[in-house]
């Protein structure tokens, strides 16, 4: 008897979904635009200039804030990846580069940096404050 509530909830979820093998699952939407996969589908990002392209990794390497999260992605992905770079296109006197973790699914940016080609200057985009600082000032926010 003092089940008796229980069993009588138990029995009303269950028929609330009752729902009749026949039926129809909800129709697809013709609305929908259909998508076909092609070569133009995956995102490749090349950039132009391989030299520069190695001067600015070898560049950020060796700031030890960065080969902190090299070797922190590196043990969280069984030692087979470290950290990637992504560059965008020399515009005017910077190079957008953003370092971070290239999953399977994402790119995660751990940071943003904007180095100027000639001098090999290095700054880092601060999102939060949304202003470009030194390393010096970067470092001393950490």
């Amino acid at each position: 008897m003092k089940y008796a509530p229980l069993l009588v909830m138990l029995v009303c979820f269950s028929a609330c979904n009752n729902a009749s093998q026949t039926e129809k699952s909800a129709t697809a939407d013709s609305s929908a635009a259909t998508i076909k996969a092609g070569p133009s589908d995956k995102y490749i990002h090349t950039f132009s200039d391989t030299a520069l392209e190695t001067r600015i990794t070898e560049a950020l390497m060796k700031l030890p804030f960065v080969k902190k999260s090299d070797a922190y992605i590196d043990s969280f992905s069984n030692h087979t990846h470290g950290i990637a770079f992504m560059m965008e296109e020399q515009k005017e006197n910077e190079v957008s580069v953003r370092a971070g973790y290239n999953g399977g699914e994402r790119f995660e940016t751990y940071y943003h940096f904007i180095v100027d080609p000639k001098t090999m200057d290095i700054k880092v985009y601060d999102p939060v404050e949304d202003k470009t600082l030194t390393l010096k000032e970067y470092l001393n926010t950490r």
